[in-house]
């Protein structure tokens, strides 16, 4: 909450009202309070979301036509910015011969979608490869499982290992940030899959509820005995074009609950939910290995972005109340 005040030399100052500030004897209130200000004193919570909010819409045609600022504004529509699945504390946690039994329990049904052309045709494209290897990262496979995953994979579609080795490896290990630029790459959210990269003839990466024919879509989901009525549901959600929430519903048929309680907006928070509600709302796999909490790193690295941007608002307004007292001792 922050005290407004207006005078005859200068037109708005903010002060937080826990801050004691003193000018010789007095404090400054008491000097605000003088015949030399207007005495307007009060506390202004809506005046301060308003007046912003009114400066925004004044300013938002300057700034659209501003051809600077565009990719930053086309950025933000597209931002996600929930837990980006990038921690490893799920590393390690499922074995390779899980994923066939996972994929039809727990993933959603772009990554199931992806498994299932992967099993048939022992080949995914890079589109494919990225978005399902990621998402494999996300929920535990490690680098030396991921290699093996793959390779077993492409091998029985009658690819030489030399290829493989030569050719689709080094790809696996850089987006687990071991080559290249050592970015350690983090699985897509529904809104980049979305939004992003349409799969094409021979793809199968994307989301079916956004890129497939709704025909199609409909086959689909009765091959994962979702019935009728409700196959009706998600289909009206996607003529709406409400992709997340579609799937959404779809995670609630499956699981059998009438609200599952968050709003969905990751491929891998689908997946880790799921293992929730089927272990009994216990975190996901082996069971007698307790990892670490993956959102430990976040919350300090939170606390120490806390306590710079504390340093430095004091610092600031420190050299602010310098130059009020000045002001007020003349």
């Amino acid at each position: 909450m922050f005290v407004f005040f207006s005078c005859k030399d200068c037109d708005f100052i903010f002060i937080p009202k826990y801050l004691s500030l003193t000018v010789g004897d007095r404090s400054l209130l008491d000097t605000l309070k003088t015949e030399d200000s207007s005495g307007c004193l009060a506390q202004q919570p809506k005046h301060r979301t308003a007046n912003p909010a009114a400066l925004t819409a004044r300013s938002l045609p300057a700034v659209q036509s501003d051809e600077r600022l565009q990719p930053l504004l086309n950025h933000l529509s597209h931002s996600y910015t929930g837990q980006d699945y990038s921690t490893q504390g799920n590393t390690g946690k499922i074995s390779l011969d899980q994923i066939d039994l996972l994929s039809t329990t727990s993933f959603p049904p772009c990554m199931r979608q992806l498994h299932k052309a992967l099993r048939e045709n022992h080949h995914l494209r890079h589109g494919g490869r990225m978005q399902y290897g990621l998402f494999l990262k996300g929920i535990g496979l490690t680098l030396e499982q991921a290699l093996e995953f793959w390779k077993r994979e492409f091998v029985r579609g009658k690819m030489d290992p030399d290829k493989f080795d030569r050719g689709y490896s080094y790809n696996i290990r850089h987006s687990f940030g071991k080559e290249g630029k050592r970015t350690d790459y983090t699985p897509y959210s529904c809104m980049k899959i979305i939004l992003t990269n349409p799969p094409g003839q021979g793809d199968y990466h994307g989301c079916p509820f956004r890129h497939s024919d709704p025909e199609l879509l409909k086959q689909k989901l009765q091959s994962y005995k979702i019935s009728s009525q409700r196959i009706s549901q998600i289909l009206d959600l996607v003529k709406g074009t409400h992709y997340q929430v579609a799937c959404q519903k779809y995670f609630e048929m499956i699981h059998n609950v009438d609200d599952c309680g968050f709003s969905l907006n990751h491929p891998n928070q689908f997946f880790d939910e799921s293992q929730r509600i089927l272990n009994g709302g216990k975190d996901i796999k082996k069971e007698s290995i307790q990892p670490e909490t993956p959102q430990a790193k976040p919350s300090v690295q939170k606390s120490k972005d806390a306590s710079s941007a504390l340093s430095s608002l004091n610092s600031s307004l420190e050299a602010d109340m310098e130059g009020l007292e000045d002001y007020f001792s003349q």
